[in-house]
């Protein structure tokens, strides 16, 4: 039999070398179980994770805010807030009860700023005023002075306008203040602090007319 026909056969596949076992002394105690090299310390990986927490709630955070309106409608809402509150400044000081401008200027930016809000409606700002002065004269008449009664005076009034529909977080300012602080003249209060309401909410629908801004989004 030739060479040729002799059988070629393969060469055996080498094994892979086992690789060397590890003994605990040879792993390095400060870099072991980190993919980055950093030592691995007592409290790192939980300083790491309240960074972390603390960037996530940050960047949640940011940018959640609505963006700042143009300079042209800043200047028109300054000047449409300030045109009622003189006018019932003016009033206030003929009546002396400038007690009612805070809560009217909370109802004026209301208005002039969110006029889509439906703490803004008329029907809001009518029954909210109504509701938290009439409230707060009642209790007013056995707690007058009391700034524990004005609190839940207040609380009173805005659960009452919840149960009207009728929402308007400046009618609670009016009754803890008809409570803290009662006026000589109490009807009197009252019908000066309705014609109040009506004419913010008459310059505020003429101002959000002129920046065509629709207002009221309803009337009742």
């Amino acid at each position: 039999m030739s060479s040729s026909d002799e059988a070629v056969t393969p060469s055996p596949t080498p094994r892979p070398s086992p690789a060397p076992q590890r003994s605990t002394m040879d792993v390095n105690p400060l870099t072991h179980g980190t993919d980055w090299g950093v030592p691995d310390t007592d409290g790192s990986r939980t300083r790491r994770a309240r960074r972390g927490r603390v960037a996530a709630v940050f960047s949640a955070m940011a940018g959640q805010a609505p963006p700042r309106p143009p300079v042209l409608h800043i200047i028109s809402a300054t000047l449409a807030l300030m045109v009622p509150l003189i006018i019932l400044g003016a009033a206030a000081d003929a009546t002396h009860l400038a007690l009612l401008i805070p809560p009217m200027a909370a109802t004026a930016a209301l208005i002039i700023g969110g006029p889509d809000l439906p703490l803004a409606q008329p029907r809001n700002v009518i029954l909210g005023h109504l509701i938290g002065g009439g409230i707060g004269l009642l209790l007013s008449l056995w707690f007058g002075g009391s700034t524990l009664a004005g609190g839940v005076a207040a609380g009173l009034a805005f659960g009452a306008m919840l149960l009207l529909r009728s929402a308007h977080s400046p009618g609670a300012a009016t009754a803890m203040l008809l409570v803290t602080i009662p006026p000589a003249g109490p009807w009197r209060f009252m019908l000066v602090l309705m014609a109040s309401a009506v004419i913010v909410i008459t310059a505020g629908l003429v101002a959000n007319r002129a920046r065509r801004l629709r207002y009221p989004a309803y009337w009742w």
